[in-house]
């Protein structure tokens, strides 16, 4: 039913098909539910359930050629204070028709045309039968070209904006098995220049990007605060980078506030830490050095997350694995590579 290919100990492609048997003996259905469970609800919507999906790390994103047939994935709020994702989605239809839903209305999406989806806030999107790429990106990403990408949420990009970002995208997945980490980096850089082209015209007008510049700027300052001090309480971080406590808040208000990025940032040093294969410390010292206040509560953190323990993280991570399987655990990483 899937497979994936691997640089090392990195994966970097996965292929599922629903039409390939499950080797741990699910159905079709049951399977492509635990695959994504980390960042939606899959829904079987009749019984055309079908789905075929491509999947490539293009350095810090993720791309994903995906034909869909009678589902819907459903990212509800509580999904969403859960995991913690920030990171945004474009959803280009090549072929068909995707519903997307957000909690400001619903939109379907065309051939030609790019939805834009902020995983900080609820969604949902249904297809009867369509083909979709789709490019999972950073928050940094986009806020380089629209300072406050939150009203992004949910818009959809026309035919003419998307065009060069379909076409590229498109071509890089017919050639994406030939190349490497070095060269998948280098078209990340390609991707993220054409995104922000894409999203030229959604700018909003100086005065406010004025104002909104200086709360991304907030946000750059705070992330890279956080990750070299990960016990940093919201006070000590506001003093740090010489902003108030109000300012600081109103910054991360839109992705779901400050202490949900502090506990991200920790559990994706702990997650890091545990990958390691020469890392032997106990889970109690790596949770405190990653900034937890105590084993337990790292421990219920981390499995509403990644759906383990760091302990059953760490075995299954360096147990030897069976060539030609996925796990729900390993797209996981590649969503929480994104925060």
């Amino acid at each position: 039913m899937s497979e994936i290919g691997a640089v090392g100990r990195r994966a970097v492609s996965l292929r599922f098909s629903t039409d390939v048997a499950a080797p741990s003996g699910q159905c079709g259905f049951e399977a492509y539910h635990d695959l994504y469970a980390t960042a939606a609800d899959a829904v079987r919507l009749d019984e055309t359930f079908a789905v075929a999906v491509t999947a490539e790390r293009l350095g810090g994103m993720i791309l994903f050629d995906r034909q869909l047939q009678g589902v819907a994935h459903v990212r509800p709020h509580r999904r969403v204070l859960r995991n913690g994702f920030d990171h945004f989605t474009a959803q280009l239809v090549l072929d068909g028709a995707l519903a997307v839903g957000t909690p400001e209305g619903s939109r379907i999406v065309g051939p030609g045309e790019c939805a834009l989806i902020d995983m900080s806030q609820p969604m949902e999107t249904r297809a009867s039968q369509a083909r979709v790429i789709t490019l999972s990106a950073p928050r940094d990403v986009i806020e380089a070209a629209v300072p406050e990408p939150g009203r992004l949420h949910g818009a959809v990009l026309p035919h003419d904006r998307a065009r060069l970002l379909t076409g590229f995208l498109r071509s890089a997945l017919d050639e994406m098995p030939r190349y490497g980490v070095g060269d998948r980096q280098r078209l990340e850089r390609v991707t993220s220049e054409l995104l922000a082209v894409a999203l030229a015209g959604r700018a909003p007008p100086l005065a406010e990007a004025l104002r909104t510049a200086s709360a991304a700027a907030c946000r750059r300052r705070a992330r890279l605060y956080i990750d070299a001090h990960l016990g940093t309480t919201p006070d000590d971080l506001a003093r740090a980078i010489g902003v108030s406590r109000s300012v600081l808040y109103r910054a991360f208000e839109p992705s779901g506030g400050v202490a949900r990025l502090v506990r991200s940032r920790r559990l994706a040093r702990l997650r890091a830490l545990l990958a390691q294969p020469d890392e032997a410390g106990r889970i109690a010292d790596l949770s405190q050095a990653c900034g937890f206040s105590s084993e337990s509560d790292c421990s219920r953190a981390f499995k509403a997350a990644y759906g383990l323990s760091p302990s059953d993280y760490r075995r299954l991570r360096w147990t030897v694995d069976k060539p030609g399987t996925a796990s729900p655990q390993g797209l996981a990483e590649w969503w929480n590579d994104l925060r």
